[in-house]
C-alpha cells in the first residue's frame, strides 16, 4: 500500500502545493517522478503509473516553461485527472490494471495468476478510475461554471482518499468473501 502511495506522491505534491506555489511544485513533482523511475529503472521494477506520471511531469515543465503554453496551467487539474484516468482505464483495457504491479510487491508469486488476485486488482483499478473520472468532471464543471470554492478545489482529495480506503480495505473483504463462499470437502 505505502508503495502505491509513493507512485502517487508526485501527484499529492502537485496537488498539494500547486496552487500557492505552481512553478515549486512542478519542479518537485518532475523530481521525485524522475528519483522513483531511476530507481525502479536500476532494479528492472519500472511502473507504468511512475513512467506516466515522469512523462507528465516532463511535457507539462516543457510546456509551461520552454514554450509558456499557459492553456495548460488554466486546465492544470483537468488535465491531470485525464491523464490518470487514461492509466487506470487503460491498464484495466489491456488486462493489465495498474494496481498489480504494487500488489505483486506484497503477495507471494503463486498467488499472482489467481482469478481472486485479478478481480481484486480490476475492481481496485477500476475504482481510481472512478475517482480521476469523477474528478475530471468536477474541474470541468469548475472551469464552465467559475466555481472557484473550496470543495470544488479540493474534491479531488475526498475522492482519492475514498478510493485509498478501499484499496486498504477491500482485497482483505473480498479474500475473506471468497474463503466463506468456498466449496467445502467432500463428506467423509
Amino acid at each position: 500500500m505505502l508503495r502505491l502511495i509513493v507512485g502517487f506522491l508526485p501527484w499529492i505534491i502537485f496537488g498539494a502545493l500547486g496552487s500557492s506555489w505552481p512553478f515549486l511544485a512542478l519542479i518537485l513533482a518532475l523530481a521525485v517522478s524522475a528519483v522513483a523511475v531511476a530507481r525502479q529503472a536500476f532494479s528492472h521494477s519500472l511502473k507504468i503509473l511512475d513512467a506516466v506520471t515522469l512523462a507528465f511531469f516532463v511535457f507539462i515543465t516543457i510546456g509551461l516553461i520552454g514554450f509558456g503554453w499557459t492553456i495548460l496551467a488554466t486546465y492544470m487539474t483537468l488535465i491531470v485527472n485525464l491523464t490518470l484516468m487514461a492509466v487506470a482505464w487503460g491498464s484495466l483495457i489491456v488486462g493489465a490494471p495498474f494496481t498489480i504491479q504494487y500488489a505483486r510487491e506484497q503477495t507471494p508469486p503463486e498467488v499472482w495468476r489467481t482469478p481472486l488476485f485479478l478481480r481484486i486488482n480490476q475492481a481496485i483499478t477500476a475504482v481510481w478510475g472512478l475517482d480521476f473520472f469523477l474528478s475530471a468532471l468536477i474541474s470541468l464543471y469548475r472551469h464552465a461554471s467559475g466555481d472557484d470554492s473550496l470543495w470544488t478545489r479540493y474534491a479531488w482529495v475526498l475522492l482519492s482518499a475514498a478510493a485509498l480506503a478501499f484499496t486498504v480495505y477491500f482485497p482483505d473483504w473480498q479474500r475473506a468473501r471468497a474463503l466463506r463462499t468456498a466449496p467445502t470437502s467432500a463428506p467423509r
